[in-house]
């Protein structure tokens, strides 16, 4: 077997160890300093569009009966919703369901009746019909379930809140830049952070009897709803 020379040996190590030193080193290095801040902006919107949560609930002790006395109470409901102006596209059923009403007596337990249940949700605009269409519904035979406000145009104040907030982010990650002595560099990432949408819910009413007296409407006062949107973003920093 042949020895190799000293110095060539010498070289290969040298060259080897500088190769893997160069495998080690993190893709990182080198990279441009970021900085990553929250952008926001809010605006108070006056509601002009309300949704009215209703539901019609019957027990019964048979299955048929709860079902066909929920279905004509739900029918007198919408019969009056529609009468009062409300579009049948304004009107939609958001549950519908029939449980079984158990009843425990020592050791055994036995279905003693049916619970009918449907959901309605009702849009409402404007405003002022909202009281009258709630103690109509109530009269006729629903629970109130709630009232939410909204506004008809969500979509293009959101839009324009969605502007504002990158421009604030890009104001906040420049004040940081400027106080590290840098600058901002290429936009590194941008993140939209879901927000709920704003609402102001009314007291729940108790169900009037059917075929009671009439139902007062109850006063509808909606104030403001705040629209916030939120975006998260990063820049890098490069210096003055």
């Amino acid at each position: 077997m042949n020895a190799v020379p000293v110095p060539l040996a010498a070289a290969l190590v040298f060259v080897a160890a500088t190769a893997a030193a160069e495998e080690r080193a993190p893709v990182a290095a080198g990279a441009p300093p970021t900085v990553a801040v929250v952008g926001q902006a809010s605006e108070d919107a006056k509601p002009d569009v309300a949704t009215i949560s209703l539901s019609i609930e019957v027990e019964k002790p048979t299955v048929a009966e709860a079902s066909n006395e929920n279905a004509r109470r739900a029918e007198a409901v919408v019969a009056g919703l529609k009468s009062a102006g409300i579009a049948a596209q304004d009107i939609a059923t958001v549950g519908l369901s029939l449980y079984p009403v158990w009843d425990s007596q020592g050791q055994t337990r036995a279905v003693s009746a049916y619970q009918a249940i449907n959901r309605i949700a009702v849009r409402v605009q404007p405003l002022d019909k909202a009281g009258a269409l709630i103690a109509q519904a109530v009269q006729n035979g629903a629970d109130y379930q709630g009232l939410s406000f909204d506004v008809a145009d969500r979509e293009a104040r959101e839009d324009a809140l969605r502007a504002k907030a990158v421009e604030n982010a890009a104001h906040r990650a420049e004040l940081y830049a400027r106080g590290a002595a840098m600058k901002l560099g290429p936009l590194q990432a941008i993140r939209a952070d879901a927000t709920q949408p704003a609402f102001r819910p009314l007291m729940e009413l108790a169900r009037g009897p059917v075929g009671g007296g009439a139902a007062k409407p109850p006063p509808i006062e909606p104030g403001l709803i705040t629209l916030t949107e939120t975006v998260s973003a990063s820049w890098a920093l490069a210096p003055e």
